[in-house]
């Protein structure tokens, strides 16, 4: 699976074949469809381990932060890391929608349910920590995120989180 993720992130689902992805894990093709009936399904299990992974690591970092920290403008700087050039190339779940979502429905879903599993998680940090209007600051919130990974992408730089943690202190400042 691990190989799958990273074909999948290199390059586009229509170019990856399912021998590029097996000989990336040492494996025979035979073995990756034994594990798998298609290279939609194994796909589909490569989207939805993309978002356990980032739900994951996102719960750990927010579970280690200082008690004096902000959760809700710690999330950016988790997103200035997450964003560096030499590891980011681009979300997987708007690139797998824009490239899938008409032909494979089930790709839209999961990338509706990332997009709303952040837009969930800055309402409820906005909750947890005493705002007054957490459903729209995390809707405000989790729109910021979104437009600064698609800007990372396109400039190649982090940039983009840092001005994203700014205007999200201003906005957290006036809940």
């Amino acid at each position: 699976m691990d190989a799958a993720v990273a074909v999948f992130s290199k390059i586009s689902y229509g170019t990856a074949s399912v021998e590029d992805i097996a000989r990336d894990a040492g494996v025979t093709k035979v073995t990756v469809y034994q594990h798998y009936k298609s290279k939609e399904e194994l796909f589909v299990a490569c989207l939805q381990r993309r978002l356990e992974r980032r739900e994951a690591v996102l719960d750990e970092f927010i579970h280690n932060l200082a008690p004096d920290v902000d959760p809700l403008l710690a999330v950016f700087d988790w997103l200035e890391d997450w964003l560096d050039p030499g590891k980011f190339s681009g979300c997987a779940f708007a690139k797998a929608a824009n490239e899938l979502g008409s032909s494979m429905p089930i790709v839209r879903v999961i990338a509706a349910v990332a997009k709303m599993k952040i837009t969930q998680r800055f309402a409820e940090l906005a909750e947890k920590s005493g705002r007054q209007h957490p459903i729209q600051l995390g809707q405000e919130l989790a729109l910021i995120f979104e437009g600064a990974q698609s800007l990372a992408f396109i400039e190649e730089s982090a940039r983009p989180a840092q001005l994203a943690r700014k205007i999200a202190s201003a906005l957290v400042k006036h809940d």
